[in-house]
């Protein structure tokens, strides 16, 4: 305990005391050596911020997309949204499946049409921005995943830490691995497929994969 205090009479935060891990952070003002903070962004400038971002990294956009568990800033952002659509930085799109939620994107994200050589295989974190944002997941995929750590096990469908499997543009699996680092294994708990049979070249796929995830995840 008097450790603890000492780190914060001196300025650094601590987490972990149950691990046996301390973690320390800078004040931020020192770490910088500013000797005045620089002024803090405007509410305008946020939102712009948080529509480039979103715009950037999901292409086509939804107020729910943009404005993630920060429900505060939608009619804000639905008027910067109206004023870039009237400047024509904006277009709205209509998603097949999901015409009553209404989308826009950049002009430039829908003049070509990405050129996909080969049917990537990703193995998703169920707290990865594709699948935690479950409206879109659902918009775009036709895919509802459960995090199911807290559910009693016999209600599970997917499994304690099911992690969906992409392949090319659709989600066909759900995965459910456990690391044993004493004998230097990833273990498949379960395996749920989401796509009708067969599965053999598929399963080779995400065998493939797996294999260097376990690599990654076992890497010392």
């Amino acid at each position: 305990k008097r450790a603890l205090q000492i780190a914060f009479d001196r300025g650094l935060a601590t987490i972990s005391r149950r691990s046996g891990m301390l973690k320390t952070y800078e004040l931020m003002n020192r770490h910088f050596g500013w000797e005045r903070a620089p002024a803090a962004a405007s509410e305008r400038e946020i939102l712009r911020y948080l529509l480039d971002r979103a715009l950037r990294s999901q292409g086509v956009v939804a107020l729910d997309s943009i404005c993630y568990m920060d429900a505060g800033r939608k009619p804000a952002m639905r008027k910067l949204i109206e004023s870039g659509v009237s400047r024509r930085e904006l277009v709205p799109v209509t998603v097949e499946g999901a015409e009553r939620v209404e989308h826009w994107a950049a002009p430039a994200a829908l003049e070509t049409k990405p050129l996909v050589t080969a049917e990537l295989v990703h193995i998703l974190s169920p707290f990865d921005p594709l699948i935690r944002e479950r409206k879109r997941l659902n918009h775009f995929f036709s895919y509802e995943h459960r995090f199911e750590a807290y559910v009693p096990k016999p209600k599970r469908q997917f499994g304690y830490f099911a992690l969906p499997v992409l392949v090319g543009d659709e989600i066909v699996a759900a995965v459910d691995l456990k690391t044993d680092r004493e004998r230097q294994k990833l273990l498949i708990q379960s395996w749920t497929w989401m796509v009708k049979p067969p599965h053999r070249l598929l399963r080779k796929q995400i065998e493939e994969e797996l294999h260097r995830f376990e690599q990654f995840q076992l890497a010392r």
